[in-house]
């Protein structure tokens, strides 16, 4: 029973949590490098 539900919950969570993480990583870099170049060449 228990060794089910670990499957399943590791399972569950490769599928679900991995690929949002990875999405929200790709999205949060390339936002705050367009930011930081915008701020940088604003600045100079």
């Amino acid at each position: 029973m228990v060794s089910n539900f670990e499957s399943n919950f590791e399972s569950n969570l490769e599928s679900n949590l991995e690929p949002n993480l990875e999405s929200n990583l790709e999205s949060n870099l390339e936002s705050n490098l367009e930011s930081n170049v915008e701020s940088n060449l604003e600045s100079n």
